[in-house]
């Protein structure tokens, strides 16, 4: 019984589609493909558009462009990635290129809500303090505030990503071949993380957008 697992699990990790049915590799892509180009081309139009026109290069767009770049690495690199590690069933670029991806993936997701934060700012004070927000509202300005989105989503994954695994080890066996992030099983990290890099951000930018309605 016990050779029998033992072997469906050296299976598991020697097939190339990870124990996946055809179909349902198939059916992984025809989905993930899509959602990848779609992100891909949408948002490599708003980059190229806004680069190409002067007439667009304003404070609003440039926070737009800061935006698309986010969106596109993500559809870019982040989204085909983690299809073929969800086709494979497991991690096979070792552990940097792991720790790489996981950085990457984390910061720029963080740095996209970032962004969508700064829009927020930035068209709530467009809407409540339009005569002294003007004079602010500078190229100058929304480089520091473009900057600050992306430090801070780096700051805020960043380390914890690439310095865990050197603090308390990596995982062995099974969970060698996966790629994650082990700091997510502790739940007080769990919890501080999410509130920070996502509810906190949201809500926000829900009592902005909510402000913004009842001025108008």
């Amino acid at each position: 019984m016990n050779h029998t697992c033992i072997s469906q699990a050296a299976n598991l990790t020697t097939t190339p589609l990870g124990g996946h049915q055809v179909w349902e590799v198939v059916l992984i892509v025809l989905v993930t493909g899509p959602l990848s180009l779609i992100t891909i081309l949408g948002n490599s139009l708003v980059v190229i558009s806004i680069r190409v026109n002067s007439h667009l290069q304003t404070i609003g767009n440039y926070y737009l462009l800061s935006l698309a770049v986010a969106d596109l690495i993500l559809g870019t690199v982040s989204m085909n990635l983690y299809t073929a590690y969800i086709i494979m069933g497991r991690w096979t670029l070792g552990h940097l290129a792991c720790d790489l991806w996981l950085t990457l993936d984390y910061v720029v997701s963080n740095a996209s809500v970032m962004n969508l934060l700064v829009i927020s700012f930035d068209r709530y004070f467009s809407v409540t303090r339009p005569l002294t927000y003007r004079t602010k509202r500078t190229p100058k300005t929304a480089a520091v505030l473009i900057a600050l989105a992306w430090v801070v989503s780096f700051v805020l994954w960043g380390p914890a990503i690439l310095f865990w695994p050197h603090v308390v080890g990596r995982p062995s066996g099974a969970e060698a071949q996966a790629c994650s992030i082990p700091f997510l099983k502790v739940p007080p990290l769990t919890y501080g993380t999410a509130i920070a890099a996502f509810y906190l951000p949201v809500t926000i930018m829900i009592i902005l957008y909510w402000r913004i309605y009842w001025e108008i």
